[in-house]
């Protein structure tokens, strides 16, 4: 087991309505997870990379997860139970990750997600709302952050004359 079973639920700050809390769990490292960074990187839907911080943040289902050296957080969770599930989930990932490692070409590169701006650039710009995001641009800033993702973007795969955005879209995320 990499993770320690402990972990303790902290607000996350983007949720302050009390009627909806939202939290983010810490969970310690038994053990540096420096060596697994690349693998994950290589494998995950990863966001961000920098191996000389060393941290990585990648999706896992719909949360997004933070590894640093000696520690991982996992957003949005909303109680204990939930918690504990996401944390034997994380752990089982890592596990096997690591055990399937011979087979993975570890990834060393940092990987910096693009800005909104980036990715309205290749967007269809019609504001349609099919993604659920009342701008083209609010999409953008979601997609960014990770909290969407680009199949949301119905003309995009639907029109053909947005193929080459797509496929440009598809390489830059």
């Amino acid at each position: 087991m990499f993770l320690r079973e402990d972990f303790r639920l902290e607000p996350a700050s983007c949720y302050v309505d009390a009627k909806c809390p939202r939290y983010k769990a810490v969970i310690p490292s038994e053990e540096d997870l420096t060596p697994l960074m690349p693998y994950i990187n290589a494998t995950a839907k990863v966001l961000f990379y920098e191996p000389k911080e060393p941290v990585i943040v990648f999706k896992m289902s719909k949360h997004k997860v933070a590894l640093r050296r000696f520690e991982a957080q996992i957003a949005d969770v909303k109680d204990i139970p939930e918690g504990k599930k996401l944390l034997a989930e994380l752990d089982q990932l890592l596990k096997e990750i690591w055990l399937k490692k011979e087979e993975i070409t570890p990834l060393f590169e940092p990987k910096e997600k693009p800005t909104a701006l980036e990715i309205y650039k290749y967007l269809p710009k019609t504001n349609c709302g099919l993604c659920g995001e009342a701008t083209c641009l609010a999409f953008a800033s979601k997609l960014s952050m990770g909290d969407v993702d680009l199949l949301q973007c119905k003309p995009l795969f639907e029109d053909q004359k947005y193929k080459d955005l797509c496929q440009k879209l598809e390489n830059l995320i």
